[in-house]
């Protein structure tokens, strides 16, 4: 039995876990606990029977939109979601030993790796940058000094870390042991013509996929009816009238991985889980930047390593101002062999080892 903690900030600690899950044989059994959506894993999981726990262990980055963050409630939730933990932690131990787990997967709460320590279990954390590197900027207070010098002492009970490409560099310090592995990445099927088809794109136009993120970004949507050899696809309904040449399509009805393997150009955010998909496709990244996040500078470089990400300013990526981006993204001859994406089949194996 195995028990995966995920965080529920983003998707791409979900979508980097569903990857590993699905290098595991089909009769693992494991547990998942997080308050990252049921449907995520069951969609991306088909036919996989486990169980869902929605509960929290982290908090992420508390956030007013997709690029700013609230780093004052940041550690205050946090700070409350600490001491639930350290009243939980008798429970979470009992269970641990109670289910039969063999091995406690964490990516990337710290809290978890506390208990598995307690209840004799191995853990392995999964990990590009911790909590610990993030809220490191945030501290203001003795008091939130107190709270990073906990977290950093409940990673350091890990059993192994799994470092992936594109990490801050100071991702290991607060792990005793740990392993770089390869990148973890979602894979999709070209589909561009059955997708063209069904939502009634031109022949010849040029697409780009759209991800808003959770809290959304305000671009200035008429601006885009600019750009017409291009089509711009989104999955979710926008509240207002859009250009001729922006489409919303339904993820349910085409696989997201698939849409993003589809298109010319993928435009969001600087994001480890978007990056990652972009360089597993080998589809360039249009992004707004997110400065006050302590990975960006880590995804800058990879990306820069990589060939493929085209940086858009504030003003302009709002404005819809993506004339320049959009010929560059068509110039661009990404260098899909910088970063090996079988690290899924690797940690699997690493985790097959301690269930065993």
């Amino acid at each position: 039995m195995l028990c995966y903690y995920v965080t529920g900030h983003g998707f791409g600690h979900a979508i980097r876990t569903t990857q590993v899950l699905q290098a595991l044989p089909p009769d693992l059994p494991f547990i998942l606990k997080t308050t990252a959506p049921e449907r995520l894993f069951r969609e991306e999981l088909p036919g996989r029977d486990f169980e869902y726990s929605a509960a929290e262990y982290d908090c992420g980055c508390l956030q007013s939109d997709s690029v700013t963050v609230l780093k004052r409630e940041t550690l205050t939730r946090y700070g409350e979601i600490a001491r639930e933990n350290t009243c939980r932690l008798p429970s979470e131990i009992a269970f641990l030993r109670e289910s039969g787990v063999k091995c406690v997967v964490s990516d990337i709460a710290s809290f978890p790796l506390l208990a598995a320590s307690m209840a004799g279990v191995p853990s392995v954390a999964i990990a590009n940058f911790t909590w610990h590197d993030i809220y490191a900027d945030y501290v203001q207070t003795p008091e939130d000094a107190l709270l990073l010098a906990h977290m950093a002492s409940e990673y350091g009970t890990a059993t192994l870390a799994c470092l992936t490409p594109l990490s801050v560099s100071s991702v290991g310090d607060v792990f005793p042991n740990s392993e770089c592995v390869p990148l973890v990445a979602r894979r999709g099927r070209v589909i561009r013509g059955y997708l063209g088809a069904a939502l009634g794109i031109p022949l010849g136009k040029k697409l780009a996929l759209l991800y808003l993120g959770n809290w959304g970004l305000e671009i200035d949507w008429d601006a885009l009816g600019a750009w017409d050899g291009w089509v711009f696809l989104v999955d979710r309904p926008v509240s207002q009238v859009v250009p001729p040449n922006v489409h919303v399509f339904d993820p349910s009805l085409w696989r997201y991985a698939d849409v993003a393997a589809s298109v010319d150009a993928v435009v969001s955010k600087a994001g480890y889980g978007t990056l990652t998909e972009c360089i597993a496709n080998s589809v360039p990244l249009i992004y707004l930047p997110r400065h006050g996040f302590a990975e960006h500078n880590a995804l800058v470089l990879g990306m820069n390593n990589w060939g493929g990400g085209i940086e858009v300013s504030e003003r302009n990526f709002f404005a819809g101002n993506w004339g320049t981006a959009l010929d560059t993204a068509l110039a661009a001859r990404p260098d899909s062999t910088v970063y090996p994406t079988d690290g899924a089949d690797v940690i699997a194996e690493i985790l097959r080892s301690y269930c065993r």
